[in-house]
């Protein structure tokens, strides 16, 4: 089958943002996509703009255009949705279509709602310009909702690979050969979150930032940007919960921080404890906790 696939909007003409942006997320889920479905055997073209397409109109454009030129059996467009401003709890997973429902998009959304996303179903939605200026089967997947926090923890727990995965399993009816194309994904461009340990540890360290220095943080117990960026500098002589995190840490990458363990006072111990991990990770070993020490101690 010839599939066109599009990540929606562009970074000119950005989509939703909440506890994450659309236009970045969709791309990640876009390429997977793209490169599980060739994996299989399909015949796929990504007909995304590139940024010079810098209006709603010319984005939308674009990837009608040449899937349309191209001759594609199928077009996918990947997105993700907003209804609000915030949104504590879950809102699901919903694949937009022209008219009535189709074997493929029926079956990315029963590849969403295996996941775990609320199926909010097959919607019809004729008056975008995507499904209604397309000459082929068409449909736009909307992942979940940025703003919605089970969505997101659900989305960060999974990861957009799997998730792409299941939809393109699910619409070939086939699965993915165990070394698709014997390359592995790119991670360069993984966002922070994706390659940081998630948890109660992390959870405990985003109250104590909203306690000390107001931070403001969603606790969702994930080290992403947001998180590492309210992270204060702790040095020798502080004591209280920050320094027991960064105890907790150190003694869980086996690293000795004295006999008393993680009892919240940064001593001596302490400090050579952050000398030894800094030397280990090649950073200025100065044996004071900055933003650079924080990201490494939460790394996977």
């Amino acid at each position: 089958m010839k599939i066109a696939v599009r990540g929606g909007h562009n970074f000119n003409v950005p989509g939703s943002r909440g506890l994450i942006d659309e236009t970045i997320e969709d791309r990640k889920i876009k390429d997977s996509l793209i490169r599980y479905l060739k994996s299989i055997g399909h015949n796929v073209l990504d007909v995304t703009p590139p940024a010079s397409y810098n209006t709603a109109i010319s984005d939308l454009y674009y990837g009608v255009n040449k899937a349309n030129s191209w001759g594609a059996d199928l077009f996918i467009s990947c997105h993700f949705n907003n209804a609000y401003r915030n949104y504590n709890g879950a809102l699901g997973s919903e694949v937009l279509v022209y008219g009535s429902s189709f074997k493929e998009a029926t079956s990315a959304m029963a590849a969403l709602a295996s996941l775990g996303f609320k199926n909010r179903g097959v919607k019809s939605e004729p008056t975008l310009y995507e499904l209604r200026n397309t000459t082929m089967p068409s449909m736009i997947i909307e992942t979940c909702f940025v703003e919605a926090t089970e969505d997101i923890a659900l989305y960060k727990r999974l990861g957009p690979d799997l998730i792409s995965k299941a939809i393109a399993e699910y619409i070939s009816g086939k699965k993915v050969p165990s070394a698709p194309d014997n390359s592995t994904p790119n991670t360069s461009n993984k966002e922070l979150w994706e390659v940081s340990i998630s948890g109660d540890i992390v959870k405990e360290l985003q109250r104590e930032l909203n306690k000390q220095v107001n931070a403001n943080l969603v606790v969702d117990g994930y080290f992403g940007t947001a998180t590492l960026n309210k992270c204060i500098i702790v040095m020798e002589g502080a004591s209280g919960n920050l320094t027991k995190i960064i105890q907790k840490r150190l003694i869980a990458l086996k690293y000795s921080v004295g006999s008393y363990g993680a009892d919240g006072i940064f001593g001596s111990s302490t400090k050579n404890a952050i000398i030894k991990f800094q030397k280990d990770r090649n950073l200025t070993a100065y044996g004071i906790v900055g933003k650079t020490t924080w990201k490494e101690l939460f790394k996977k």
